[in-house]
């Protein structure tokens, strides 16, 4: 046992916990012959969009997904909102079920999002995560 471990702190000192957005799996409907929730692989990544970048159109309804809009401005164009929807830093958006959207980056300055989801297995074995 290194020294470190042998009486470590047990309580929080100086720290604030606070949960910015969650998505409760139980909600989450996935379409018939996906693979099951505990098959999948959580990730973190870093998505940076140019300007006049585009995240292409995607679905939500086999990933779930939460992204954090850490730095810029970016526009999302949604399946379920008639106008498209600005998102900008510091910024948090749950995705998950028949959300169909794209983005784009409209501005003269880099946008940084960071997203966490539930991968597909075959996203993992093409090297994705």
């Amino acid at each position: 046992m290194f020294d470190h471990q042998k009486n470590p702190p047990m309580e929080p000192v100086d720290e604030v916990d606070t949960t910015l957005a969650f998505i409760d799996l139980a909600d989450v409907t996935l379409p018939q012959g996906s693979d099951p929730l505990e098959k999948r692989h959580l990730r973190f990544r870093r998505v940076d969009v140019a300007p006049g970048g585009i995240v292409p159109y995607h679905s939500h309804e086999n990933r779930p997904a939460i992204l954090f809009v850490f730095q810029g401005e970016i526009v999302e164009y949604n399946s379920k909102h008639e106008q498209p929807r600005t998102h900008k830093a510091p910024s948090i958006i749950a995705e998950y079920n028949e959300i169909w959207h794209w983005w784009k980056n409209e501005t003269s300055s880099d946008v940084i999002i960071y997203a966490a989801d539930l991968a597909e297995p075959e996203k993992c074995t093409a090297g994705e995560c």
